[in-house]
């Protein structure tokens, strides 16, 4: 087709397949790229021009291989664009996007909805409300924020999905021991004031500031309550 585009989609989940489908059945070149622990999975093989496997799961991926990978491949295949099938690839999209210098949105920009650091840093500077929070770089910030922030806080890991690996902590005691036993991973983490109520989330698809597609559901049940 003439407007058939080259697309080498990332994902260390199966997952994705009624995507890869559709975008082969429009005209467009399908690559994929996931664990090798997923090869048995039933991709849609015929709608796939080839799959790429990775050693590991999800973290265990090496960056520095997957981008030598995918520059060797680019030297006989002109990628137009890297698409993330799951939360967890967001990085690696970013990642290669960057190194390639393939359209699409950068590490900076992806940290905005992967980092939840970053997350709250931007919200906060767009003047959204939200929890008090704090990162766990220096341990006078982290005084300060007890002593002055209400308990219960949750500790939160930056990059994980949804509520996976939080900690609710109700007095300044325990927070430094979980603190203390995270070692060196406590910069992957953030505190957090927890506030109760309804908890809520939206779904959306933005193309070139416009909104596509919105839908805000609510949980069933809160988590951490």
């Amino acid at each position: 087709m003439e407007n058939s585009k080259t697309f080498l989609c990332i994902s260390n989940y199966f997952k994705g397949s009624d995507f890869l489908i559709n975008l082969k059945k429009s005209g467009n070149k399908v690559y994929l790229v996931t664990s090798e622990k997923l090869r048995d999975k039933p991709w849609p093989h015929h709608y796939i021009d080839e799959i790429f496997y990775m050693e590991g799961q999800d973290v265990d991926w090496n960056l520095e291989h997957l981008l030598l990978g995918v520059g060797n491949f680019m030297k006989s295949t002109k990628i137009d664009a890297i698409v993330a099938l799951d939360d967890y690839d967001v990085e690696k999209a970013t990642y290669l996007r960057e190194n390639l210098r393939i359209d699409g949105m950068g590490q900076t920009t992806g940290r905005y909805f992967r980092d939840k650091l970053a997350m709250r840093m931007r919200a906060k500077s767009c003047g959204i409300p939200i929890p008090a929070f704090c990162s766990l770089y220096n341990d006078h910030d982290i005084n300060t924020f007890a002593d002055t922030i209400e308990a219960p806080w949750v500790l939160k890991p930056r990059s994980e999905a949804s509520a996976s690996g939080i900690i609710k902590v109700f007095d300044k005691e325990s927070l430094w021991i979980h603190i203390n036993e995270m070692g060196n991973n406590r910069f992957k983490y953030l505190i957090e004031q927890f506030k109760p109520g309804d908890v809520y989330h939206c779904d959306s698809l933005i193309s070139e500031s416009k909104v596509i597609f919105s839908l805000t559901s609510k949980y069933l049940a809160t988590p951490m309550e």
